[in-house]
């Protein structure tokens, strides 16, 4: 039986305009629909592969392409004669797949939602934190299978500093859902933003040591270059797979730095403009 209104205590009763959202009430949305968090990813993955006769192996043809056209470029056209320069470049690409694809993915997860933004009340920022946990796991997967072939093709012996794997992965992971977070948003407002991501991403895969080492950099682009948002984590990925070192300090100080920062920002962003939400879209 439906209760009237009269039958409805007032302690029942949740004025959602009187509630004033908070970083704090935002985690804690979070933590209370991570059943919708959870289904979002999976409704998106199931979507992906869905009718597909290969299915996740479509997510590994992606990087493979990437990695086969730099290899060619940079090794028969340019002259690069080194023969793990692949596993360098697979340690980038991997990393910049999974930034990029949620970056890219991240514009359109409020402004296409109107109608779920419209019609039923949770935490916004599950939207985009779904995107990028869902390209999360594409590129763990991916990883899975690529790490151990290249591992063993190029007789990599393992090292301690490897276990920090998941430590720089989380850290990348925050990192990319302080900005996705930002930039959907921002997308929410002015649809501009989708087309500033493409072009700068464009700009941001140059500047990041994918397809060069850090060491080649000129002194005076050093910093800069290090600077590069993605950078210290694929700088963290090269330092302890490649060569098989402790990351030094900068890439740690400059990794933990974004990861905290964008994550504030963005969750103060969305929460600042939520309510607004409605209206935009």
């Amino acid at each position: 039986m439906v209760p009237r209104p009269a039958d409805l205590d007032a302690s029942d009763l949740v004025d959602r305009a009187a509630e004033r959202s908070s970083i704090a009430s935002t985690f804690r949305g979070l933590v209370r629909y991570r059943h919708l968090l959870l289904n979002l990813v999976l409704k998106d993955l199931k979507l992906k592969y869905r009718g597909s006769v290969f299915g996740f192996l479509w997510s590994l043809a992606n990087p493979l392409l990437m990695i086969a056209v730099y290899t060619i470029a940079f090794t028969y056209i340019l002259g690069l004669r080194r023969a793990d320069f692949v596993f360098y470049l697979m340690l980038g690409i991997l990393a910049w797949t999974f930034f990029a694809s949620s970056l890219t993915m991240s514009t359109g997860a409020i402004a296409d939602n109107g109608g779920l933004v419209k019609s039923v009340f949770f935490p916004r920022a599950i939207l985009p934190a779904s995107g990028v946990l869902f390209n999360l796991a594409q590129y763990l997967l991916t990883a899975v299978v690529f790490l151990p072939v290249m591992l063993l093709w190029y007789e990599v012996r393992l090292a301690p500093p490897m276990i920090l794997f998941p430590v720089f992965v989380l850290l990348q992971t925050l990192f990319t859902i302080g900005l996705a977070l930002m930039l959907a948003t921002g997308t929410a407002f002015f649809r501009d933003v989708r087309h500033f991501v493409e072009v700068g991403l464009g700009v941001l895969f140059w500047t990041t040591p994918i397809v060069y080492e850090l060491v080649q950099v000129p002194g005076r682009l050093h910093l800069p270059i290090q600077l590069s948002p993605l950078s210290p984590f694929v700088n963290a990925y090269h330092q302890i797979f490649y060569y098989r070192a402790w990351p030094d300090a900068a890439t740690w100080t400059i990794a933990i730095a974004y990861a905290c920062g964008a994550l504030a920002a963005g969750l103060w962003l969305i929460v600042k403009y939520e309510d607004r939400f409605a209206e935009r879209v």
